[in-house]
């Protein structure tokens, strides 16, 4: 077969052409896979249904695979091209792996924190599948056809590149204007971004006849500060490869890490969550213990297939004197677990493109430790997260870890964690960060306490790295509940930093649906279990809040409500308040950005 190709190539300019026609195609291929795989849908029915809807998915697509074909006429030899399909792989592969365990797209300040896989590069195992091999199957088999049939000289022809580049160009113009008509039907949708692409267009500030005009409207107002809600409408509206040189010219036009000024009506926002004054006559009335558990969600905490993998964790959530979220929304974005952390400690919620952590380590943040004479964080992976940097930021004064290089188990957090609490006089504050449950579940998979038939083994290996961890926990909470001085003058926090089955898994997703495991109502959630003895009950909330709600709960059940900072969230003891929120998620996500680009705690905080 590939000799009869090779024959009728041979003839005239058909191998350029071949060439042309395959790589355009394969590359097009990808796009539509990469987008099936992570959004589970294609546009075709909007053919009929609404024409400029479906072109402006398809040609999206398209318009990449045009554009890097075009230089096939430039080229004697086209060796070239295999080169692009395995950089093309790089970047689809790698979103892919992002996406799956974050369910967010990779930019350019995402792509610098590549050394916080150090010591965890084997959690990428957990999303390896068939999805993944795709695209180098597709690259393998144009490679194959390449040196069998097409390997020789091809005449450059200047004339079919300017026609073939031209095309892309019009095609990049049509598909801006369908992208430009869909949009304008948008105006009545709640979604925020559709919002500002609608307003965009009103204000006739997208740019037809440039690919990027979104892009550079996006990056220019300060308003916009969803970048994770845009990319994700950027890769759905063009494509993945489109999205490469946009997340570049995004971070040309607004560089991450950069101070800005608020402006008077900034200020004015801030005014109900700040109360300037002297904090040193701020004490706090119990201590506080909290520990931010790895990828712990909420549907593992009570029985799972019959089987209790988190007796500790779940006894004390049906306990007196607790309070029992259920549903609270993981708010993390690129900082992840560090994320997690800082949402937690200071009530701020992450900046939009890149990890807060690492961009605004020398920032100032507010905080609860910052009301103790005493505060520590216990940390179990050295070096991650800028956690040295990000400890003074939230205003702990101590920071307990392993030598550098090493490691500690959940046990051994717990261990440091109850040492701690033993040696330190009251009142004291402490930040235990597990880390046994973190992806792949290697504990899970190679010490496995229950074991269900059928159950995914991802699943199965999580469930019992929970079970691990909630038993350590466990000597956490017996030992201060046991002891009459602790139990009557500390505050407990148990809550997760994140959630880890965040995009769709159809095993996982139907094993969850057959045995009644409620996983997928609208999201993964993430729980909040604290126990005080200023809780007179046990309290239990079914209804959906935040991560940022954390704080604001943690201030009032310590008795430090009057510190400067009140946290953009809401006190979940508090009924009217859970009611009437003074923010939306989206306003605080907004103002959060802007209070950290501003460093504005730095220049606007009483030290003690």
């Amino acid at each position: 077969m590939f000799q009869r190709i090779k024959s009728y190539l041979s003839k005239g300019n058909r191998a350029q052409w071949c060439v042309f026609i395959v790589l355009v195609l394969l590359i097009f291929i990808k796009c539509v896979l990469f987008h099936w795989f992570c959004f589970h849908s294609v546009l075709i029915s909007s053919l009929w249904k609404n024409p400029f809807e479906f072109f402006r998915f398809w040609g999206g697509k398209l318009l990449p695979a045009l554009f890097l074909g075009s230089f096939v006429f430039v080229t004697k030899r086209c060796w070239w091209t295999i080169i692009i399909n395995i950089v093309c792989d790089i970047w689809l592969i790698a979103n892919l792996f992002y996406y799956k365990a974050n369910s967010l797209f990779l930019s350019v300040e995402t792509m610098k924190m590549a050394d916080n896989l150090n010591g965890f590069w084997d959690s990428l195992y957990a999303y390896m599948g068939w999805d993944i091999f795709s695209f180098i199957v597709i690259t393998i088999f144009y490679t194959i056809l390449y040196f069998t049939c097409i390997k020789r000289d091809i005449k450059p022809n200047l004339l079919k590149f300017i026609c073939t580049l031209i095309l892309s160009i019009a095609l990049s113009v049509f598909n801006n204007c369908c992208y430009a008509k869909v949009m304008h039907g948008w105006n009545n949708t709640n979604d925020t971004i559709a919002q500002v692409h609608s307003q965009m267009l009103a204000a006739e500030e997208f740019h037809y006849y440039y690919p990027f005009g979104n892009v550079y409207y996006y990056a220019k107002i300060e308003t916009c500060t969803d970048y994770d809600a845009w990319s994700g409408f950027y890769i759905k509206d063009y494509s993945i490869l489109s999205y490469l040189p946009a997340t570049y010219i995004f971070n040309l036009l607004r560089p991450a890490g950069k101070i800005i000024t608020l402006s008077t009506q900034d200020i004015a926002q801030i005014s109900p969550f700040f109360n300037p004054h002297d904090i040193s006559k701020i004490s706090p009335k119990t201590n506080l213990v909290f520990i931010l558990f790895e990828s712990m969600e909420s549907w593992p905490i009570d029985s799972v297939c019959g089987y209790n993998y988190m007796p500790n964790i779940s006894n004390l959530a049906h306990n007196e004197h607790v309070l029992y979220c259920e549903k609270l929304k993981s708010q993390v974005r690129h900082g992840n677990s560090a994320d997690g952390q800082m949402i937690g400690a200071t009530g701020v919620l992450p900046i939009s493109n890149g990890a807060t952590c690492r961009l605004y380590a020398n920032n100032r943040f507010p905080g609860f430790a910052e009301c103790y004479p005493q505060a520590s964080i216990v940390n179990p992976a050295p070096g991650m997260w800028a956690q040295e940097k990000m400890t003074r930021g939230y205003q702990f004064n101590n920071l307990i870890e392993p030598p550098k290089k090493e490691h500690w188990n959940d046990e051994d957090v717990i261990n440091q964690t109850l040492q701690y609490i033993d040696t330190i006089k009251e009142p004291f504050a402490v930040l235990g960060i597990t880390v046994t449950s973190h992806v792949p579940f290697t504990y899970g998979a190679e010490h496995v306490k229950f074991n269900i038939e059928g159950m995914p083994q991802i699943m199965s290996a999580y469930l019992n790295c929970l079970s691990y961890t909630d038993s350590c926990v466990g000597t956490l909470i017996n030992s201060i509940l046991n002891n009459d001085t602790l139990k009557n003058n500390t505050t407990i926090v148990i809550s997760g930093d994140h959630t880890i089955f965040r995009s769709q898994n159809t095993e996982i997703d139907n094993f969850a649906a057959n045995h009644g495991i409620n996983m997928r109502t609208t999201k993964t959630f993430t729980p909040l279990i604290i126990y005080s003895p200023h809780i007179q009950e046990n309290i239990q909330l079914t209804d959906t809040f935040y991560q940022m709600d954390i704080y604001p709960t943690i201030m009032h059940l310590i008795g430090c409500e009057d510190y400067y900072w009140k946290g953009l969230g809401v006190n979940l003891l508090d009924s009217v308040a859970r009611n009437n929120r003074p923010i939306s998620e989206q306003e605080a996500f907004i103002l959060s950005d802007k209070l950290i680009r501003a460093n504005w705690f730095e220049s606007n905080t009483k030290r003690k």
